[in-house]
């Protein structure tokens, strides 16, 4: 990790262009606004040498208050120490008289909120289904949830780094589909296993994540209502599991296409999940549009009784009888969701499809490396080589011993194998 810099630079004027604003950012330069918070503007910006895209969030210091003064010491601190596939990294921290950079991994595929709104249409997570076929987005329902392999494979992305967190005795404190980035999906997670054309997620903004060790409770409002736990809605303690009710509703919302429990303020969420008799997916609700609609979720398409089990063990009102993490990682969903792995030698070239290559015209699979590879026994002339169990012979020679008639015993057959044929 690269120390962080600090640099002096004049305040900047509202006239001024956005690049000159920022300019205290160098080596990296900032472009195009993709998110905005209270304190904070994240653009997406590059390394004015290397030109690597970055995402860049931008804290004004006149706005930081103690209180997020606090939680962005604290973000910069966890996310230091975290490096993992499924977690946003942290690159560089750049300082100057009026604003802190956060630079962190950029993400291309947008976050989870606007993949499901648009049905998976994003054109930079577009992946080439077959040698020679034209770019396409990941197919959905038309309408409500994602398509079950991709729900599958999103559930299992972020129960690993969930996994990762609690090692570290880590508890998020605001998953949301809005915290949850996508990207491609690159060739070494395709030859992990990774389905196709499906991208690969990320856990992003740790500015309200604490270390919570499992003697410690909590009892701080923060996080975002629709996905926040009753028990912090209520102003009561808490503590890690408060993070898999998050993990349940995030689910539920892939899975159906909208969150389990909607609501003006946290004070009428409260009250409507304290009223609520358990979750109700649509395809259970006959006389509901979203079970006639024919998209993920409905009577069509319903989500798979494993998944909704798991949703509901998340999804209890009481902490004590919602899912433990042990049970959340041993879940029959979660065993469900394992992909697997593509055949060895297809794990350097497309996944799922052999290569091929073109001769006299016609299209043939390529020899993998090791089927070329001639074993030292077969070159060394006084290895035992057992016999062969097939009885070659002729059917006809060519000699003077007549037509048809085989060849004496002692003449040898002279049989060539190819290896490379």
């Amino acid at each position: 990790m690269t120390a962080p810099r600090t640099k002096s630079s004049a305040s900047p004027t509202a006239g001024s262009s956005r690049r000159d604003d920022y300019e205290d950012a160098k080596p990296y330069v900032v472009s195009t606004e993709i998110g905005k918070g209270s304190f904070a503007t994240v653009y997406k910006g590059y390394h004015e040498d290397s030109r690597k895209q970055v995402a860049i969030k931008a804290v004004k210091r006149e706005k930081l208050s103690p209180k997020l003064l606090d939680n962005l010491q604290s973000e910069i601190h966890i996310l230091k120490a975290l490096s993992h596939r499924h977690i946003t990294k942290l690159i560089e921290i750049v300082r100057s008289d009026h604003y802190i950079y956060l630079v962190m991994e950029y993400c291309s595929g947008g976050d989870l909120t606007n993949y499901i709104k648009k049905r998976g249409r994003v054109e930079t997570l577009e992946y080439i289904p077959s040698p020679g076929a034209a770019p396409k987005c990941y197919p959905h329902p038309p309408t409500g949830g994602l398509d079950e392999i991709v729900v599958r494979s999103f559930l299992r992305q972020l129960a690993r780094a969930l996994k990762f967190l609690r090692h570290r005795n880590l508890i998020h404190r605001d998953i949301k589909p809005q915290n949850l980035l996508l990207n491609p999906a690159p060739p070494e997670e395709l030859a992990r296993g990774h389905p196709l054309g499906v991208p690969i997620l990320k856990v992003a903004d740790f500015g309200f994540a604490r270390s919570l060790p499992n003697t410690m409770l909590a009892e701080t409002l923060c996080g975002s209502p629709l996905y926040m736990a009753p028990e912090i809605l209520a102003y009561k303690k808490y503590d890690a599991k408060a993070d898999l009710w998050s993990v349940g509703a995030v689910l539920y919302e892939t899975a159906v296409g909208r969150p389990p429990f909607r609501a003006q303020n946290h004070i009428e969420l409260l009250k409507k999940i304290e009223k609520s008799s358990g979750i109700k997916f649509p395809d259970e609700d006959p006389t509901s549009s979203a079970a006639k609609n024919g998209g993920g979720g409905s009577e069509a398409l319903p989500v798979p009784s494993d998944v909704k089990k798991l949703i509901r063990m998340l999804l209890k009102q009481k902490p004590a009888e919602r899912a433990s993490f042990d049970e959340f990682f041993g879940s029959t969903a979660l065993q469900k969701s394992k992909f697997p792995r593509p055949r060895e030698e297809d794990a350097d070239g497309d996944v799922g499809i052999p290569k091929m290559i073109q001769k006299d015209g016609i299209w043939r699979p390529v020899t993998p490396e090791h089927h070329k590879v001639i074993p030292p026994e077969v070159l060394d002339e006084n290895a035992m080589i057992p016999p062969s169990r097939f009885n070659f012979r002729r059917t006809s020679t060519l000699g003077k011993d007549g037509e048809g008639s085989p060849p004496p015993a002692e003449t040898p057959l002279p049989y060539v194998v190819d290896f490379f044929q």
